[in-house]
């Protein structure tokens, strides 16, 4: 360590510190803390489709009324995590309802 002291200079020091490693963590070490997330709930966002219309037919629509979507059974949407694509799917019938069928899942977090 060296000090340098000067009346018109500021204190100066040096300070030579050791390499330092990153510690080597096994894949069986993170994944005993990762259980501790298991019961966490979370919401994911599927966008369905979207439809384009004027303010009078928006301003129109009342209980009951049908809105056309973009999308078809088969097509492909993103399926969100806080607002962060994790995946894509197909949108599939499953009765009355629909659901997705996880196509791909994302490498990139």
């Amino acid at each position: 360590m060296t000090l340098s002291t000067s009346p018109t200079r500021p204190l100066v020091m040096r300070v030579d510190l050791p390499d330092q490693q990153p510690a080597l963590v096994e894949a069986d070490e993170i994944r005993p803390q990762l259980s501790l997330l298991e019961d966490v709930k979370v919401t994911v966002d599927i966008r369905l489709g979207c439809a384009d219309m004027s303010v009078k037919e928006l301003m129109a629509l009342q209980a009951g009324a049908v809105v056309e979507l973009d999308r078809y059974l088969g097509d492909t949407v993103e399926v969100l995590l806080n607002n962060k694509t994790i995946a894509r799917a197909e949108i599939v019938a499953l009765g009355e309802q629909f659901g997705i069928r996880i196509t791909e899942i994302s490498a990139t977090p």
